[in-house]
């Protein structure tokens, strides 16, 4: 069995969404978003579902790989299986009668972003998110991606990583210094981007030069068929329930948290140097009305678990 055999559904999907038709990207959509409630639909009933020709579903199933429709369904039940644990929800319902609004804003907005990030912690993988610390925590040269909406989390994780590591840079537009702060990356570098539902065409363009220099790439995106799935080397997946102009940033802000706290503890003497240095440096110029404040120590949350324990 070939490497591409043993990718699950949804990652054979995601593997194509850079080169499917518009109408297999339509499909593909469909199935991401409901696969939960396909699993003994029949081949007509999912053309008509995701309101597509029934030619559309063989061409994209044999696109895939598989040798048939009752293959792809197989496969598609075991994603079901894989996922049973996890608490997977359908799009959030704002605009339902449990809200009265605007009496009820802040309610729904918050039982929608707690929504988010218990389907995002349940989808982590952690052993794949413990790879992205030490990616992050060995790399010489950081280059932290983001455009427009996403460029609040990359300022986030900017402002953390600078405090703990040299060489830490932001990239939102695409000009002459950044492909020049891109080329002078040495190989010996990493590349963290956020992109979510809008997928802003500028990232992409960066990316594809990050790619040619052999930058690793963490994504930080909403789906499998976000357009920056295929660059990425690890791809960590916050799950969109309501979009609007403003995006869900809770789970990314919770996911910048638990990456930056992680990478302390992977060379946890030279970022405990580099939070004094920046200790040091808040006292003397005054930056903080509350300056004598220290950050935390991680060393004295992280405890050997005892014994008994």
């Amino acid at each position: 069995m070939t490497e591409k055999e043993n990718f699950s559904m949804l990652r054979r999907i995601a593997a194509k969404s850079g080169n499917l038709s518009p109408k297999h990207l339509k499909l593909a959509q469909y199935i991401e978003k409901n696969y939960t409630s396909l699993a003994y639909v029949t081949m007509t009933e999912l053309a008509s579902l995701a309101n597509v020709s029934e030619t559309t579903v063989v061409r994209f199933v044999y696109n895939l790989g598989y040798k048939g429709f009752p293959e792809f369904m197989a496969a598609l039940r075991e994603e079901l299986t894989a996922n049973s644990k996890r608490p997977i929800m359908s799009a959030f319902a704002i605009k339902s009668g449990e809200y009265e609004f605007p009496r009820d804003t802040c309610r729904a907005i918050f039982a929608m972003e707690m929504q988010v990030m218990a389907e995002t912690l349940a989808g982590i993988n952690e052993d794949e998110f413990e790879r992205a610390a030490e990616m992050v925590a060995k790399a010489k040269t950081v280059l932290i991606v983001a455009c427009g909406a996403n460029v609040c989390c990359a300022q986030a994780l900017l402002f953390a990583l600078q405090v703990m590591k040299p060489n830490v840079h932001m990239i939102e537009k695409l000009g002459l210094p950044e492909d020049a702060l891109i080329r002078s990356a040495g190989k010996n570098s990493v590349c963290i981007v956020f992109s979510t539902p809008r997928y802003p065409l500028e990232t992409q363009k960066i990316l594809k030069i990050i790619q040619k220099r052999e930058i690793p790439v963490i994504g930080f995106s909403n789906s499998v068929l976000s357009p920056i799935f295929s660059y990425c080397e690890i791809f960590i997946q916050v799950p969109e329930k309501y979009v609007t102009y403003i995006d869900s940033n809770a789970s990314y802000m919770a996911l910048i948290h638990a990456l930056s706290f992680e990478i302390c503890q992977k060379d946890e003497a030279k970022a405990k140097k580099m939070i004094a240095e920046y200790n040091d440096f808040v006292r003397s110029t005054n930056y903080y009305v509350n300056g004598e404040t220290d950050l935390v120590d991680t060393s004295l949350i992280i405890k050997e678990p005892t014994q008994n324990s």
